[in-house]
């Protein structure tokens, strides 16, 4: 039995269409479906990427400020003026409420220490600046909408026996991001004559320097820094004292 020539013909045309038949709405549907999950999928993993490197960019960045403030204070407050004050008052000297104390029985020096801020006279690189022996205050203030921030203040020597009006002086913000800084000083001659020294949250000694300062500061929830910083009088500081080809020093001869 043969098949009609024109059935023949309509069986190849419906083989034809059926072979060409694109995909149905429903397909179409699960197609662009899985398709969003994917994208949704690499959208989130590389912004995850780029929130990761942003921290580590910005911690990076905490890393270099801390390294760069503890130079500079370092620099700074490690090399401080034990020049006496002839003439000049213990009290004049030192912090608020803190009790005159003359262990030498000498004049005071030019130095205040609190728990939270500390003054002195030290020498400021000539790259900052006039540089030269210059009045310094360190200590935390406030850097608006809550924030606090490390800010040395400076002011050139002029050979006054008090500090100058910090409100006036140059500033430099050492760090941001600073909820807190508590200060200690070493005595190095306690009462306990068994003891080699002693820490005093408050500097009460005004005719001496401490013999280093530890300096604990508090950034966001950051573990805390601390920085132990020994202080060494200028040679200048000290009467007959000779300068060595590293301690020249502008704004005064003493």
């Amino acid at each position: 039995m043969s098949i009609p020539r024109h059935s023949v013909r309509r069986l190849r045309a419906r083989s034809a269409v059926a072979a060409y038949r694109g995909f149905t709405l429903l397909e179409m549907l699960v197609v662009m479906v899985l398709l969003s999950i994917i994208m949704l999928a690499m959208v989130s993993a590389m912004r995850s990427a780029g929130q990761s490197s942003e921290r580590v960019d910005a911690r990076l960045e905490m890393q270099d400020e801390d390294r760069v403030a503890e130079r500079f204070v370092r620099g700074a407050l490690g090399r401080i003026s034990a020049r006496p004050l002839s003439g000049t008052p213990l009290q004049s000297t030192l912090p608020m409420g803190a009790a005159p104390q003359s262990d030498s029985g000498g004049p005071p020096v030019l130095f205040s220490g609190t728990p939270n801020q500390v003054s002195w006279v030290g020498v400021l690189p000539a790259r900052y600046g006039a540089g030269g022996r210059s009045y310094f205050h360190l200590g935390v203030e406030s850097a608006g909408q809550g924030g606090g921030a490390l800010v040395i203040r400076y002011a050139p020597w002029n050979d006054q026996p008090e500090f100058p009006d910090w409100g006036s002086a140059s500033s430099q913000v050492l760090m941001t991001d600073v909820t807190g800084i508590a200060l200690r000083y070493e005595n190095d001659r306690p009462q306990n004559i068994d003891a080699n020294s002693e820490w005093e949250d408050t500097w009460g000694h005004a005719d001496r320097v401490p013999a280093s300062v530890v300096i604990a500061i508090q950034r966001g929830s950051r573990s805390p820094l601390e920085w132990a910083v020994p202080l060494w009088p200028l040679p200048v500081s000290r009467p007959g004292g000779l300068l060595s080809g590293e301690d020249v020093i502008g704004g005064g001869s003493q």
